[in-house]
């Protein structure tokens, strides 16, 4: 599961920056350079609290399981500040990087792979998909991610609770380029996902298809971003598509609708954006 995988990433953390031997070594003090570290590095405040958030619960069962006597005070996360200008993690990236994207993809990917490739990215600047939803949706599976198109109104995303963090079912309006751009599949070839992108043993799960955008995005010279403590370089990912889709309609549409097309949960969400 992805919760697994999460947590050995953090376990995985723990042990490159602070090789404890004994449970008790993960003292208070240890703790607040572990973070101290991942600072360092240019690791996300979000993602820290994350990684913490894992470990607090690994070290309250080893309390319940009396492997541990007391778990240790953990370091308050404090959001980092930020500049007035670009944020650490992306932008929104312009219809002529966007290009460039789709240009270079054949000498990521291959000749072979290029036009699923292409089409993945076209989907993606056309529909504010997240990455994880975007390869959930499925043309013939109403379980997952479903696009309708009604004979007498606009195309829905058809999203059932499973998939929400709100844990309800609900149908969403599909931005009109998006929809434009599935309808020019024929209804034969409307089978299995929409966005199959499958390698040598299968398709690709959402960090390959992450690490695959990225590279694009590199290759494209696409550069979103450079962390101001590190100077880590970050190139065109798949949220960049996303942030691109969200300020098109921004300038478009009032933010009741944009937090729709977003599929953001709260218009406080939509308003900071």
């Amino acid at each position: 599961s992805q919760t697994a995988v999460k947590v050995q990433v953090v376990m995985g953390r723990v042990e490159g920056i602070l090789n404890p031997k004994r449970l008790l070594d993960l003292t208070e003090a240890r703790l607040s350079h572990f973070v101290a570290t991942m600072r360092k590095e240019g690791v996300a405040e979000t993602t820290m609290k994350g990684y913490l958030a894992h470990l607090k619960a690994a070290l309250n069962w080893a309390v319940s399981q009396r492997l541990l006597v007391v778990c240790p005070n953990f370091p308050r996360l404090q959001r980092a500040k930020r500049s007035s200008g670009t944020p650490m993690k992306g932008r929104p990236i312009t219809a002529e990087e966007f290009d460039r994207m789709l240009a270079v993809v054949p000498a990521v990917v291959g000749e072979d792979k290029a036009a699923e490739w292409r089409f993945y990215l076209q989907g993606l600047w056309t529909s504010g998909l997240r990455l994880e939803e975007s390869l959930d949706l499925w043309w013939d599976k109403p379980e997952k991610i479903y696009p309708l198109f009604p004979t007498d109104g606009q195309p829905l995303f058809q999203i059932p609770g499973e998939l929400e963090k709100g844990h309800t079912d609900r149908l969403l309006p599909m931005a009109p380029e998006f929809a434009l751009l599935l309808e020019a599949i024929p209804e034969t070839e409307r089978i299995g996902p929409v966005f199959p992108l499958n390698g040598r043993q299968g398709r690709y799960g959402h960090h390959q298809v992450s690490k695959i955008v990225s590279q694009i995005g590199k290759a494209a010279g696409v550069l979103v971003s450079t962390h101001p403590v590190t100077g880590k370089q970050k190139f065109a990912s798949a949220h960049d598509l996303r942030r691109a889709f969200g300020e098109r309609w921004a300038i478009q549409v009032m933010p009741a609708v944009l937090k729709e097309l977003m599929r953001h949960e709260s218009i406080d969400t939509t308003m900071r954006f």
